[in-house]
């Protein structure tokens, strides 16, 4: 009887060519179309056969393995990858680079799927070594983040109902080998930020009869950076970030319209409330001093990932056991974008694990930066823990039974 180690070896250089099919045609968030009909065709090949599409796009794919054993009190985990890539031209220089201008798998979803698929394959050859079920979620939209939301929607965690989920996220800041954890947030809630300032146009020699919307505008962008310096505690983390203004007549002109458009990040649900509040008293207290007139529309756009201890020592145990992990690394703070596997771990209890991809003496390839890579040593080191770690949540208990409070969780909009 083969070791979960030994096929993962004798799979590993056929699932890193599927990682560099899917990098070579990436696909943008509800498009991928290409992606998804290869994910099912490699599934059938596996024996996988209770498969359906998911979303408006219906590129999303779920499927269920049911274990042929009897070991194992029978529970059903769910283990989940994104799928979509970025808007982005690739500059990273690997020979199965982009072959579609302009679409780069920049966040290293490609790897995310080509691991889940080969954990599926390493699943289905050990199916008579467990009962009980895997679900498996290949989310389309993670990037949009819509796609998580359509699979909740959708009653994946349902019929059977899942007993835990589990994902991985490649991170170039650790080497291969690593593994990141950590106990509480893994990523930040986001809620998206419009601010309008409207005024009184005028000649630019003549400021004083009108109304300077982008001295008016350009306050409310830097009063807003003191908020997390400021009225927050140094133990929490929230910002506010503006990435786009738009507005202004011509060089001779003031007064015209301007509109700033960004983004509130924040961890805790106490937090974000506060930032709301301040958000929308400073800004409109800058209008009303610069006599400019202030709009502020804030909307909740995606909740905090707060990931469940039972399940995050999981991780630790069965990685601390597998021979290509070097070691697992505490994190020492949350990611602060957004991450729609929070709707998952709203729903049931679970984790979301680091997979280091960065190679050792080479340079520091941030995500969604035009050169991102990811070492291709580091896809069968994901397909042994993700598998490793399911099976012993199947043979063992799932631990958590229920999903803690996230202290994050947003008010309904």
């Amino acid at each position: 009887m083969k070791t979960l180690q030994q096929l993962t070896q004798e799979k590993a250089e056929e699932v890193i060519l599927w990682r560099h099919r899917i990098h070579e045609y990436p696909e943008l968030s509800f498009q991928e179309f290409r992606t998804a009909d290869l994910i099912e065709e490699k599934l059938r090949s596996f024996g996988i056969d209770a498969i359906r599409r998911i979303g408006r796009s219906q590129t999303g794919v779920c499927a269920e393995l049911h274990g042929t054993g009897t070991s194992g009190p029978g529970l059903c985990i769910g283990l989940r990858a994104d799928i979509d890539a970025l808007p982005i031209q690739e500059q990273s220089g690997v020979p199965y680079a982009s072959k579609r201008d302009g679409i780069f798998h920049g966040c290293g979803h490609d790897s995310h799927a080509a691991i889940l698929l080969g954990t599926a394959w390493l699943l289905s050859d050990l199916r008579d070594r467990f009962s009980g079920c895997v679900k498996f979620f290949f989310q389309h939209a993670e990037e949009e983040l819509g796609g998580g939301a359509e699979f909740i929607e959708a009653g994946v965690l349902e019929n059977p109902h899942v007993d835990g989920v589990m994902a991985l996220h490649a991170l170039p800041d650790i080497y291969v080998g690593e593994i990141g954890v950590r106990d509480d947030f893994m990523t930040a809630g986001v809620d998206r930020l419009k601010i309008t300032v409207e005024g009184k146009q005028a000649h630019g020699g003549y400021p004083h009869y009108g109304v300077d919307t982008i001295l008016a505008a350009s306050t409310i962008v830097t009063t807003l950076q003191t908020l997390g310096s400021r009225e927050l505690a140094p133990t929490d983390c929230a910002f506010v970030t503006f990435g786009r203004i738009e507005g202004g007549i011509s060089n001779s002109y003031i007064g015209g319209p301007v509109t700033l458009e960004g983004s509130i990040r924040y961890l805790r649900k106490t937090t974000q409330e506060l930032f709301h509040r301040r958000v929308r008293e400073i800004a409109l207290q800058v209008g009303q001093a610069l006599r400019a007139t202030v709009t502020v529309e804030i909307v909740p756009e995606m909740i905090p990932t707060c990931v469940d201890k039972a399940w995050v020592d999981r991780i630790r145990r069965v990685s601390a056991s597998i021979a290509s992990v070097e070691r697992v690394i505490d994190l020492p703070s949350p990611a602060m974008g957004g991450e729609d596997y929070a709707y998952f771990l709203e729903k049931v209890p679970g984790v979301l694990f680091r997979l280091g991809v960065r190679t050792r003496g080479g340079p520091h390839c941030p995500t969604h930066s035009v050169d991102f890579y990811v070492d291709d040593r580091a896809i069968p080191i994901g397909m042994e823990v993700l598998a490793a770690a399911a099976l012993d949540a199947l043979t063992e208990g799932a631990g958590s039974s229920a999903p803690k409070e996230n202290p994050g969780r947003h008010p309904a909009p």
